[in-house]
């Protein structure tokens, strides 16, 4: 039976479990576009593009539209009395 020497650091085993399905979720990503690009690709740097290309989102239009942004956030507006 094995003993703990020290105790176990809850927040890192978290972290480490994150960055694991992180990386768990990008090979799947990988290779279903590995897959997809096969039958489609017409050269290597087609397939090399669309698999590297592959954990990226898609612009839309909405994506576009200007946001409002306070510059200054510290600033308040004068109250109109």
């Amino acid at each position: 039976m094995s003993r703990l020497t020290s105790k176990v650091d809850n927040k890192q085993l978290m972290e480490e479990l994150q960055s694991a399905i992180d990386y768990d979720k990008l090979y799947w990503i990988r290779n279903d576009a590995k897959i997809k690009a096969i039958a489609t690709a017409k050269s290597y740097d087609d397939f090399r593009e669309s698999v590297s290309a592959a954990h990226l989102n898609p612009v839309y239009k909405n994506d576009w539209k200007k946001k409002i942004n306070t510059w200054n956030t510290f600033a308040k507006p004068k109250s109109q009395e």
